[in-house]
């Protein structure tokens, strides 16, 4: 089992590199439970990046294993937190390279949130409580609302 602190409370079943081999196997992780500010997502689709495959063969030599990549996600969410206006269980959503942010810096205002001093990758990166994150090649996703865009997909592979 990976690296949690005591709120991370939900069994996650997702593929990881252990190593740098470019070799993936099933992995059983934990993630945190909704904040009053957070989305719960039920991963559909993850795209693979080349970004993963760096991660996985630890080609810029920064990559903490287990590592779980994936950070082009579709998927339906399946919770939400008590402050959370723009989004209901059941709409579709997207979410990319970032988990979370301050939202309160220049950067954040202005739309360049992956500036923020505070920014929490979707994977590979320490969030705030000093957990590993992990990533979207996995079943299901914790995430600030802020970060995500709702679509109105045909399907979710157009998504």
């Amino acid at each position: 089992m990976a690296q949690t602190t005591a709120n991370h409370t939900q069994t996650v079943t997702g593929w990881a590199a252990r190593e740098a081999s470019g070799k993936t196997t099933p992995f059983t992780f934990r993630r945190r439970e909704n904040g009053p500010k957070d989305v719960t997502i039920e991963i559909l689709f993850c795209g693979m990046c080349h970004t993963d495959l760096h991660y996985i063969n630890n080609d810029w030599g920064i990559t903490m294993y287990p590592v779980v990549p994936g950070h082009e996600i579709t998927g339906i969410i399946s919770k939400v937190g008590s402050e959370v206006r723009n989004f209901k269980i059941g709409d579709r959503v997207g979410v990319g390279c970032l988990a979370a942010t301050c939202l309160e810096c220049e950067f954040c205002k202005g739309s360049q949130e992956n500036y923020c001093d505070q920014v929490q990758f979707t994977y590979n990166g320490i969030f705030w409580d000093g957990s590993i994150t992990y990533g979207g090649y996995s079943n299901m996703l914790v995430a600030d609302h802020s970060l995500k865009g709702k679509k109105e997909w045909r399907d979710y592979f157009h998504g």
